[in-house]
């Protein structure tokens, strides 16, 4: 046998006044409503952090205090929303677009990541400062104008390299040095090699083939 007890709930009895901000520091604020002030906390829904001299809208519950519902003016244009913890945005469906006339900035003490099937970076102008970069992928293509580096050292480790180029200069002021177990040149008009020195060593044969050979 079962004992239905109906218990009734008090409604809770909460009212709301309009006043300005008149002290505010580190999320407790001081809001002056006619000849009283009210000694508030901004509520979790009230995602603008308020400042002195802004006119927000306080609910005072006589059993939990008063809270800041919302911010309903303010002199100045600058606005910021603060929250405490993380912060998750989801849409089931549709798109999160972020737009702004004059930029966007992203800033993170520890990490920003991004996940996506694509993604897509278009500007007239870029710059990328990165200590310490790693990249893994399996292709990269890239159409490029003009490619300037500037590096103190460069370490570059790949199982096979194949360039098609127009025309190619290199300037080496101190030292260059090539190790491979077979080298292969080949010019369809002229080689030249030129040097205050020219030393060429084998240990085996040196060959030199021609329909024309001057030596001196």
């Amino acid at each position: 046998m079962r004992n239905n007890v109906a218990r009734k709930i008090e409604p809770e009895v909460a009212y709301q006044e309009a006043g300005r901000v008149v002290r505010a520091a580190e999320g407790a604020f001081v809001v002056a409503s006619g000849s009283a002030e009210i000694e508030a906390r901004r509520a979790v829904s009230c995602m603008v952090e308020p400042v002195a001299g802004d006119v927000v809208l306080v609910s005072v519950l006589p059993e939990r205090g008063a809270y800041i519902l919302a911010v309903l003016e303010r002199q100045g244009s600058d606005v910021s929303l603060v929250l405490d913890g993380d912060l998750h945005v989801k849409l089931p469906r549709g798109r999160f677009v972020v737009g702004a006339s004059e930029g966007v900035s992203f800033a993170s003490g520890k990490e920003v990541g991004v996940v996506a099937g694509e993604v897509t970076v278009n500007a007239r102008r870029g710059s990328l400062f990165v200590e310490s970069l790693s990249y893994l992928g399996t292709a990269v293509q890239a159409e490029i104008e003009k490619v300037k580096v500037k590096a103190a050292a460069l370490d570059t480790s790949v199982e096979r390299v194949i360039e098609r180029v127009k025309r190619v200069y290199r300037y080496v002021e101190e030292f260059e040095q090539l190790r491979a177990e077979r080298v292969d040149y080949a010019a369809r008009k002229n080689m030249s090699l030129r040097g205050e020195n020219l030393l060429v060593t084998a240990e085996e044969l040196v060959k030199l083939d021609g329909a024309q050979i001057h030596l001196g």
